[in-house]
């Protein structure tokens, strides 16, 4: 293990804390080949090695023992697999932090069909180290030109904010605020996360999302808590294009998944604004952004139903989960439906006029 004293000496006896002890928590349900393997070879790779690697195998097609070799297995200082019935990835996360031995202090995610640069726990541990109680990371996907930063509205507040005073680049320290963290879209992903344990010790991601939503609402009660909040700016995180499970990808426009992964987004928002901390959290721009959002998906369900109703599909089950998720939702429609189908008249005459 390389010494950490190496990394942050530059920093004064004062603002360091104690060298964090870092558990990887990595859900797995996979059906292709190789990818567990490949996300494990990155964090036998880290220039900073975590104490505990924790793989919770949620049913997976393909076990994770298939993937595990020997020669990973001596990668790591400890390694725990624990295999259980498919119960989603919420509960996947919440079987791994409870595996996590009693020595470990801070806590690292990892998806299984991801994957780090050697020095992303490098970067968390300096961060961690520095007084970071929750840590994220820049990602950037295979099939994309840009990381994630540089399509977000909040780049260039993230990329002037205080660096940190360590010899780490591209280390900064958060300090506008939480909610503008997710009220715009989140800036950072579940695999960028690195969180002090102590911060939360109770912290669970809730098992009644099925498509989005779980880590939101999970990251959204560690940052409440929060004192210091730091982030790399440089990706270190690089996610998988395709071939995983890909509960997001595989819910796009045109499949009935679309309206599940809608509803958790419109009750993770609607979270946001009823949980106990959003009203010292949410300035009033904020809680009308997250309005409009909320507004949008409803909108974008309706376009969704009929898409899938003139594909002759019949989408019952998933608007069920919809409406459950939220009740508002029927009633939006009710004003959004003659505007859909005013459009979709003038296309048809404006179509016929053409033709003619």
């Amino acid at each position: 293990m390389p010494d950490p004293e190496g990394v942050w000496h530059s920093m004064s006896f004062s603002q360091r804390q104690p060298v964090p002890r870092i558990g990887v928590v990595i859900p797995y349900f996979q059906r292709t080949p190789r990818l567990l393997h490949r996300a494990l070879t990155s964090v036998a790779a880290q220039q900073y090695r975590p104490v505990e690697v924790v793989i919770v195998d949620d049913g997976s097609p393909r076990t994770a023992a298939e993937e595990l070799t020997a020669e990973l297995r001596n990668s790591f200082s400890r390694v725990t697999v624990v295999r259980q019935v498919n119960r989603g990835v919420a509960a996947a996360r919440n079987a791994g932090l409870d595996a996590l031995g009693a020595d470990v202090t801070a806590v690292a995610l990892l998806d299984s069909d991801d994957c780090w640069k050697p020095t992303h726990l490098r970067n968390a541990a300096a961060a961690l180290e520095a007084g970071a109680d929750f840590f994220f990371s820049n990602t950037k996907s295979a099939d994309e030109t840009t990381d994630v930063l540089s399509r977000h509205p909040l780049r260039d507040q993230l990329r002037s904010s205080a660096p940190v005073q360590a010899a780490v680049p591209h280390l900064v320290r958060w300090s506008g605020g939480v909610a503008a963290l997710f009220v715009r879209g989140t800036v950072f992903h579940t695999s960028a996360v690195v969180f002090r344990r102590a911060l939360m010790p109770e912290v669970r991601f809730p098992v009644d999302f099925l498509r989005a939503g779980e880590d939101q609402v999970a990251f959204w009660n560690l940052l409440c808590r929060a004192a210091v909040i730091m982030a790399c700016t440089e990706p270190t995180v690089m996610a998988a294009a395709r071939g995983g499970v890909g509960i997001w990808r595989n819910s796009t426009f045109g499949s009935p998944a679309h309206l599940e992964r809608l509803a958790d987004e419109i009750k993770w928002r609607r979270y946001m604004l009823t949980a106990p901390s959003p009203r010292s959290m949410l300035t009033t721009r904020d809680r009308q952004l997250v309005r409009s959002a909320i507004a949008a998906r409803r909108n974008s369900a309706l376009d969704s139903v009929l898409h899938l109703l003139l594909q002759r599909q019949s989408p019952l089950s998933e608007m069920r989960y919809l409406f459950r998720s939220d009740p508002l939702c029927a009633a939006s429609w009710c004003a959004y439906l003659p505007r859909v189908l005013y459009r979709k008249a003038r296309r048809l005459a404006d179509s016929g006029r053409f033709a003619n």
